[in-house]
Order: C-alpha cells, then structure tokens, then sequence
C-alpha cells in the first residue's frame, strides 16, 4: 500500500511515519505542503519522501493507494472526501469530522465506493487493552462497577489549533474524544451520554474542560473527564466489586513505554509490567487489513458514526445543562 501524506503535521513525521516503516505491505511515498516549505523540506530529509506543494495534486496521484490526512480537525472532512472521491483509501486523524453529519458522509461515501476509511484512535490497538480485557474476564476484580477514564494537559502555545474554533479545536474534540472512545469500547454498541458538562475560559473561544457521564444497557457507567488547561492525566480506573484496576498510560503509550498496571484486591496491591507496543503501527496494520476485508471496513464504519454521535450528544447536553435519569 502506497500512501501519500496531507500536510506535515508534527503527528505525520513524529509518529506516523516512524510507525509505518515498521510495518509489512506500506510504503510512505509523498508528502504535500502548501503553506509551510521549512516543514516540506524537514519530511523530505528526514524520510526521503517525494515533495509536493498542492493537496489535490498529490490526492490526484495513481501511483497512490491510500491518502493520510492529519490536518486540523475542520479540515479531515474536506480532505478525506477529496482522497475518497479520488478512489483512494484514508487514514485520517481523530476526529474524522468536526460533526456527525460530516463523519456520516464520509462513512457513506466510502461505503459507497468501497474503500476503507480508518479514524485514528490508536490506543485502542495497543497490547494493554487487551490484557485489562483478560484481566477483567478473568473475574480477578470482580463485576465492573465503575470505569472512569481520564484524559486532559496542561496549556500549550496559544496559536495551537487546538483553541481556534475554526479549525475544529476544544477539548471535547480533542481529549475528551479519547475518553469517549474508550468509553464505548468498555460499554459496547449500547452506550449512550447521560448527562455531560463543557467549561471555557474567558480568553478562549472554545470549551477547554468537562465531562460527562455514559452508560450501557446493562447499567454499567463510564465517567470522562478530560481537559486542556490542566495538570496532566492520562489514566483508566476500574473499581470491582472485588477490587480495582488502574492503567497510568491508557491513551499515549510511547513505542518504547512499557505500561504498568495496577491491581488492587483484598487491600493487597499487584504491580503487572506489560510489553512495550507500538499503537500506532498497531492502527496502521488495522487499516491496511481494512483495506482487504469488507467485514473489518463495515466495522470500523459503524464504530466512526457511533464516536461521532456521542460526541455530539455530549455536546448537545452540555449547551442545554441536560441529563438523563
């Protein structure tokens, strides 16, 4: 799979590009820039990718099988649906539309064409869930009672798009999408919000913390909270009727971080060590499978219009100081 990159975001040459040389069947090919020639030129020394000065042209290309676009948030739609149109297969960073509506379309149009479309959530791939999944099936913490999931930093350059509305910032898209989509990964096909909040401040034009609440049918609860102008966390807790789990590095694992979790039973405390994985060549596998197998496509739909209507939800409750009993 031959695969030309959107923009050079610091997330395409820090970590997508690094993680794709690792992984069977890719090939990193090109690169465009249109407004920064520096960061065009640090690409193409850095990977000896072939540079390029236009979006479309590079999106245009039949030597390429796939399109990545890490742009910011309000642009993924605009260029995923160039790639899709174009007949490409797209990676695209989360989240993959600024709206549900946005994502549907997207998800249609990759249904309709049949390519794989993969929105970007790369902790869910990492080793570390699925041994908390073992831990918790084994019945070692006993029946689940709470999951809270949290996620948030400490203020960054003010010129980040992460605090400009126009390009899809705030921290709900941002944060607080690792924590829903945690969420739903914990509480299945039938979670839904019940109640949520978004904070800002008053020098910012987008919500820069908050929380909600999500459940399934079952009655099993997610807490999230998640934040941009705070201390930094980045942490799932699991209290059982039995005892507790807690993962310290649930959303960022770096490629060479060999996560820790913690069990808690009877007042005795487990330290258990994992393997150090790379989630993000971990996704980048996942989507080239996509690519070969409609099962995997049809999965990866569903799951992007379900992140995208949670999303929403919360935000929707949170403007009408909402909740659900």
């Amino acid at each position: 799979m031959r695969i030309g990159i959107v923009g050079c975001a610091d997330i395409a040459l820090k970590r997508f590009l690094p993680a794709a040389a690792t992984v069977e069947g890719v090939e990193s090919v090109a690169v465009a820039e249109e407004y920064a020639p520096e960061r065009l030129k640090a690409f193409q020394e850095s990977f000896g990718l072939e540079g390029m000065t236009d979006y479309r042209a590079l999106i245009r290309r039949e030597d390429l099988d796939a399109v990545y676009v890490p742009q910011p948030p309000a642009l993924h739609c605009r260029w995923a649906r160039e790639a899709l149109l174009a007949g490409k297969h797209v990676l695209v960073e989360k989240p993959s539309g600024v709206t549900a509506a946005e994502t549907r379309e997207l998800v249609g149009l990759a249904r309709e064409k049949g390519l794989a479309l993969h929105e970007n959530y790369m902790f869910q791939y990492h080793s570390q869930i699925r041994r908390i999944r073992e831990i918790l099936d084994s019945g070692e913490i006993g029946e689940a009672r709470l999951y809270r999931a949290a996620f948030g930093f400490p203020m960054r350059a003010k010129n980040d798009f992460r605090y400009a509305a126009a390009l899809g910032g705030g921290a709900l898209l941002d944060a607080g999408g690792y924590t829903v989509k945690l969420a739903s990964l914990l509480l299945g096909e039938t979670v839904r919000v019940d109640a949520a909040r978004l904070s800002g401040l008053s020098e910012f034009e987008v919500d820069m913390y908050g929380s909600a609440q999500l459940s399934n049918a079952d009655g099993a609860v997610c807490q999230v909270s998640f934040g941009m102008d705070c201390a930094y966390q980045c942490k799932l807790e699991i209290w059982g009727s039995k005892g507790m789990l807690t993962a310290d590095r649930i959303f960022t694992a770096p490629a060479d971080f060999t996560p820790m979790l913690e069990v808690v039973v009877g007042g005795e405390k487990k330290s258990i060590q994992l393997e150090a994985d790379n989630h993000f060549a971990r996704s980048i596998e996942m989507f080239l499978a996509e690519t070969r197998d409609d099962g995997l496509r049809e999965k990866m739909y569903a799951e992007m219009i379900r992140q995208a209507e949670l999303v929403e939800e919360i935000r929707r409750l949170a403007a009408a100081g909402e909740g659900r009993t």
